[in-house]
């Protein structure tokens, strides 16, 4: 069977929209309506039904996913398997990435990438840590971004981990708040009002940590899932919240933040895949570079 229709199949299910899934995969819409239709056709099948919401599986299309995702990893390792023997890494490396790419050094480990490994494509995909995470595990991504815990330790168990660097998080206050704050341990800053952050962040598994360990709960009056939106508020004078070190600091040079200096929480960033996948040409590659941007 043509791997092309397998592909569009699996990107419309994972996207829910043939109009993503056409942006995915770089062709017009009209070009994967048709896939789907030789695809639906040869198997003599209807694999979705069209619905306000957009493309959703039937009975039939859901039960044929998990086999069309094990028919594409499949074929993924036959090429990269036939490209590691004549000495060139080919194929798409699909990357999670977080926060800003800057702190990541994402434009120089792709440049790397690309000028070590030519035959690589790239996808790269944003989100939380803990998303990232759940994709790397789906399969959706092959490598990931992830923040953590020190040494990322509670990952290991789960996934091949690489730890690039260790910073800490700071307790940022809005400006005039330095009274509240200045001197002020956890169970103090818990008093005062926090903006919370989702469930799959490092931010909120750091705190909830802290804050479980102590007994205490925190005063949440305000939820957000942007970092940009997080320093808004806390600059607006709202509430406290974490922030990484270097944007703790640039934030109270620049806008007059305040940062309790009695407290803070270590964390570390790291690269990781499924443990299963690590002996993957594309993935060892990833490995290989990011440990060497970051050496």
């Amino acid at each position: 069977m043509d791997y092309a229709l397998i592909k569009a199949f699996v990107t419309i299910a994972q996207t829910g929209s043939l109009t993503r899934a056409a942006e995915r995969l770089c062709m017009t819409q009209p070009a994967l309506s048709l896939q789907l239709k030789k695809l639906q056709d040869s198997l003599g099948l209807v694999l979705f039904k069209r619905t306000p919401r957009g493309m959703q599986l039937t009975d039939e299309g859901r039960r044929l996913l998990a086999s069309a995702e094990q028919a594409l990893e499949s074929a993924t390792a036959f090429q990269s398997a036939a490209a590691g023997l004549k000495g060139m890494v080919h194929g798409e490396l699909k990357i999670g990435t977080i926060v800003d790419p800057e702190f990541l050094r994402l434009g120089p480990f792709l440049q790397a990438m690309a000028s070590h490994h030519p035959g690589l494509t790239y996808e790269l995909r944003h989100g939380i840590s803990g998303a990232v995470l759940r994709e790397v595990e789906s399969g959706a991504l092959d490598v990931a971004f992830t923040l953590g815990f020190p040494g990322l330790t509670d990952m290991q168990a789960r996934f091949s981990v690489l730890a690039l660097t260790d910073f800490h998080y700071r307790v940022i206050a809005p400006p005039g708040w330095k009274s509240q704050v200045k001197g002020k341990d956890w169970q103090a800053l818990c008093a005062l009002p926090w903006i919370a952050t989702p469930v799959e962040s490092v931010h909120h598994r750091l705190l909830q940590r802290v804050f479980t360990e102590l007994s205490l709960e925190p005063n949440v009056v305000a939820k957000v899932d942007v970092e940009s939106s997080m320093m808004d508020l806390v600059h607006s004078g709202v509430a406290l919240a974490l922030a990484r070190d270097s944007l703790a600091l640039q934030a109270s040079h620049e806008q007059g933040i305040v940062i309790a200096d009695q407290v803070s929480l270590e964390a570390s960033l790291g690269l990781v895949c499924r443990k299963d996948r690590i002996s993957e040409p594309p993935i060892q590659a990833a490995m290989e570079i990011v440990k060497a941007v970051w050496s």
